[in-house]
């Protein structure tokens, strides 16, 4: 089976093996992460500055990206185990952290009085969303909701 590989403007290739993080995937794929592709990273400055087009999508895959790399990086030179029982949480969370942010990125949050983290908190717990069913899939790391 072979990798998801995204190409990527600061990391050229990003690649994810299918066998062994096909929920990441699977969370990629997910219309409340799709959703980010449309939002830009640096709010209205490509108005002024058209290269400036990064998207909170982008963004996301080259924080998930680098979190795979610390990753190896860990289990080579410490507790193996212990980071492994960790990497689906450190690459969830690498992956949703902006999940909650809305258009124009952090511009309009002071006018709408909205917090996008708080919004991602949202998303993650809201039992009806994708993005919630696979994390409760991996039933490793996702709290109860019913408990919150």
């Amino acid at each position: 089976m072979s990798d998801k590989v995204f190409r990527d403007p600061l990391y050229n290739y990003i690649a994810f093996d299918r066998k062994r993080d096909g929920w990441l995937i699977e969370l990629i794929n997910c219309r409340e992460v799709q959703r980010l592709r449309r939002i830009h990273q640096l709010g209205v400055s490509n108005f002024t500055y058209p290269g400036a087009d990064h998207t909170r999508f982008a963004h996301s895959l080259g924080v998930t990206h680098l979190m795979l790399l610390v990753l190896e990086h860990l289990e080579d030179v410490s507790d193996a185990e212990k980071i492994r029982k960790a990497r689906q949480a450190l690459l969830a969370t690498a992956l949703l952290h902006d999940v909650g942010h809305g258009p124009f990125s952090h511009l309009f949050e002071p006018c709408l009085d909205i917090n996008h983290e708080q919004w991602s908190i949202a998303v993650i717990l809201d039992e009806n969303s994708r993005v919630h069913q696979i994390l409760k899939e991996q039933d490793a790391y996702l709290p109860n909701v019913s408990s919150h």
